[in-house]
């Protein structure tokens, strides 16, 4: 599943809490999310489990990290992968995670004013990429058609992540509306809960477009 055509990006941001378990992971974060080319780790931490809260496109790269670095820790990485507003709203009601890797600013940033979070924590990690995406064996390319691909008969769903608490979903409809498609196609819509679920619809044929994180796609 390797046709897709890349439409847009988006910025990414870690809220880490300030104590010595997400300084931790925050310095690892930084060299190799943040394309330094390199592991930090920082001394000091004890046998415990460092509870993450990750937006879904993440789950490839952070399993490698993650492995990584309980390599050279003793502590252990507990990580949860969903859509980034979902764990907004859980973080607002409670929930204990160390480390929030969100897929879009505004929540960290939110979190930050409403003092659940430590303002100089915030740290832009990456910035993430939707793309048109189908099947291999699917007739159509996208990388030649482009938005078009959306009005063909044969598109019968389109799959998108969830715009009401998924960034990467609330980023399809900006693209859609600015290139005048979205009024044509929202009848064809079928909502991930999150951008993997998403891009599991059309891995399964449950859709034959995806605009999905480009990160998945590849």
């Amino acid at each position: 599943m390797t046709s897709f055509l890349n439409l847009s990006a988006g910025e990414k941001m870690i809220d880490r809490k300030q104590n010595h378990k997400s300084r931790a992971v925050g310095v690892l974060l930084r060299g190799v999310l943040g394309l330094c080319g390199a592991l930090f780790f920082v001394g000091g931490v004890g046998a415990q489990t460092i509870r993450i809260a990750a937006a879904a496109d993440l789950q490839y790269a952070l399993a490698d990290l993650a492995a990584q670095y309980e390599k050279h820790s003793p502590a252990k990485l507990a990580v949860t992968y969903g859509s980034s507003g979902n764990f907004y709203s859980q973080i607002q009601n409670g929930a204990p995670f160390d480390l929030y890797l969100s897929a879009d600013v505004t929540y960290p940033q939110k979190l930050v004013e409403a003092g659940l979070g430590e303002r100089d924590s915030l740290y832009l990690y990456a910035r993430g990429r939707i793309v048109l995406w189908v099947a291999r064996d699917f007739p159509l390319d996208p990388a030649l058609l482009e938005w078009k691909i959306l009005e063909e008969p044969r598109v019968q769903k389109i799959a998108i992540a969830n715009p009401e608490h998924a960034p990467y979903g609330a980023a399809a409809v900006e693209a859609l509306k600015k290139a005048g498609m979205y009024d044509k196609v929202r009848a064809k819509f079928v909502y991930g809960e999150n951008i993997s679920q998403t891009a599991q619809f059309v891995q399964s044929g449950g859709a034959q477009v995806g605009i999905v994180a480009f990160s998945l796609a590849i």
